[in-house]
Formats: C-alpha cells, structure tokens, sequence
C-alpha cells in the first residue's frame, strides 16, 4: 500500500504523485485539474485544497461545461477525493488509482533518468566541494593554560632601541612629593564649595514650593518658567485621571488642550474648578457612557476664564474714578451656557491667533 505522508515532507509527497501522474494515462484536462489541486494544497503546506467555485478549473483551460464530468470521472476512479464546501485533495495511495499506465513505461530507464539527474545536481552544490587547508606559518607558542598561539614572524623597520629621554622619578621616591598642608588646605577648599552648592540647591527648591496655584505658568527666567509648567500639567493630568478613575496617561488631542490652556494664560485654580464641574455635572446615558477626553472639561474652563477676566474688568471699573457710573450699576451677569462657553473659546483663539 502506497501511503506517503506529509511529515516526511510536502515536496516528497508531491514528487511521489508526480511520478504517478507521469506513468498513467490522464487526459489533458484530468492533468491540469490534478496539478491545480496539487498546487493549492501540498503547494501551500496543507492536505486539503479550498476552491469554492468550480468555474475556478477554467484557470488550468478547463472548459466550464467539461468541468464537473472531469472532476466526477476522477472521483470514481479513486484518484481524488471531493467534500462539501468544494475542497478536493489527492488520494496519496496512488495504487487505488483506477487508471491504465501508459503503454512506453519503463519503471528501471525512469529510476535512472531520475538518478542521473540528482547527481548532476548534487555536484553543482557548494556543500560537496573541497576546500584546501591553508595552513598558518609561524611559531607555536605555549602558555600556561595550556593554549596554543601563532607567532607570526612580522618586519618591524625604523623602530631602533632608544633610551627614555629625561629622568623620571622612580616608585616610592620622595624627590618631589606634594607637602601635607597643601593637601588639607585644598580639602576644606573643596568641603567649602560643596556647602555653597548644597545651599543653592535648597533656595531653588524654596522657590519652586512657593509658586501659586492660582499663578499663571510664567516667570523671569527660562527654568522657572518651565518648572511652572510642568507643576501645572502635573496637577490637571492627576485630577483629571483621578476623577475619570481609568487610564495612566493624557492623549495627543488632550496634550494640545493642555499647552493651549498655558498658551491662553489660565490660572490652574480656574482649570481645576472647570475638571470638577465638569465631571459633577455629567450624567451618563448608559453604562458604558463616560469622559473619554479632556476636550469635554474645554467649555466649562474658558467659562470660569471669561467669567474671572469680567470680574476682573468690573474691579478695575470701580477702581477707576473717572470711569461711567452706569457700567457699575448694571445687573449681574448670568451663567454661560454651552454655546456662549464656545463662542467665548472662539473668541480667545482667534485673539491668541492675532497676536502671535
């Protein structure tokens, strides 16, 4: 019984069929199908060949009305095997084949032809060539770990014997040796330096404490500035991770959000407020409903921004004398809603636009 396996390797297996395929007598179009089944399963390391329409055989030049007769005839003569979904294969033991052999084969001329063949192709191959052993000239030394080195003998020109010019002060020589009292006078020198360092460093730290929440990040200087800013996203990021409960980190869209609000000039305190409100007012349409960035807390922030910026200008009105009494007398603003939050927001852009 002829039963090749795939574990002994899918082009062996092809090869073995081959074989078969060259000693009996297939038409044509019984070839063509065969190859093609041959070529979608053990050409793509599978038992099995997936074609779901049996128009797919007009691409070996089967004709669509020769088709099923072909595919039938060579199932009842045991050659393939056809399931439902249209997935064939190649029934491996060939000797169930229902099919004559041709009548010129001659089974010893083709094991010859075969092996005549393989080994032209063996002697092209790199693997059976031979290498000649170069091998190395010089002197074998030994060393103490029993490992054989090469010395090879090399020419060494213009490298002559020459004396060390000057002389230098031997090891454990006292000629001129550094005295011990400049030795203690550069230690406290150095101890003095690291108190004033130490020093400094706690002033800085001091003055990084003391800035505001209410501050705008700004300062006097590039380093000041920075660490405000970066003690400003520090307390947006946690409040906003704190109260959305979910997430380790702020996303693209709410980084831009972060550096507009800086760019804008509002307070921390007014931002912080606006997170709070934001998330005290939201209320979820279903379970799965939830803040999913910090673009939704926009609004309400430039809200308060706009709200604190009138207040602002009302101080500013009633410290003025010469300002018009009818502008302090006026009734008190109303809430924003969320289209005013907009056009405010709008607002601020296109001014932040115009100034940079």
């Amino acid at each position: 019984m002829a039963n090749p396996q795939p574990e002994d390797g899918y082009v062996k297996l092809a090869n073995e069929i081959w074989n078969e395929l060259i000693r009996r007598d297939f038409s044509k179009r019984q070839k063509d199908i065969i190859l093609l089944i041959i070529r979608m399963s053990y050409g793509c390391r599978k038992k099995m060949a997936s074609i779901p329409k049996l128009k797919d055989f007009e691409i070996c030049g089967i004709s669509p009305q020769n088709i099923k007769k072909e595919l039938k005839l060579l199932v009842s003569s045991r050659v393939i095997s056809w399931s439902d979904g249209n997935v064939f294969s190649v029934i491996k033991d060939y000797e169930q084949w229902q099919i004559t052999p041709v009548s010129g084969w001659d089974e010893v001329r083709f094991k010859e032809l075969l092996s005549l063949n393989l080994s032209e192709g063996r002697s092209k191959t790199s693997q059976n060539k031979k290498f000649q052993i170069v091998k190395p000239r010089g002197k074998i030394i030994y060393t103490s770990q029993n490992k054989k080195l090469i010395l090879l003998k090399t020419r060494s020109a213009g490298f002559s014997k020459q004396e060390v010019k000057g002389v230098s002060n031997p090891c454990g020589c006292k000629a001129k040796r550094i005295p011990k009292d400049i030795i203690k006078n550069n230690i406290k020198d150095n101890s003095c330096c690291l108190k004033e360092d130490t020093e400094m460093n706690q002033g800085n730290q001091n003055e990084f404490q003391t800035i505001s929440q209410d501050a705008v990040p700004a300062g006097d200087t590039d380093s000041n500035r920075k660490a405000a800013d970066l003690e400003y996203r520090r307390q947006v990021t946690d409040l906003y991770l704190k109260r959305r409960a979910k997430g380790i980190d702020l996303t693209v869209k709410d980084e831009i959000l972060l550096d507009q609000l800086i760019a804008d000039g509002v307070p921390i305190s007014v931002a912080l407020d606006g997170i709070n409100q934001a998330f005290d007012k939201y209320k979820p349409q279903n379970k799965r409903d939830e803040i999913k960035s910090l673009k939704y807390c926009e609004g309400i922030i430039y809200g308060l921004f706009s709200k604190q910026e009138a207040a602002a200008e009302v101080d500013t009105e009633k410290e003025d004398p010469e300002a018009p009494q009818s502008k302090l007398s006026g009734p008190p603003e109303p809430e924003f809603s969320q289209d005013e939050y907009q056009k405010k927001l709008e607002k601020l852009k296109a001014k932040r636009g115009v100034v940079v």
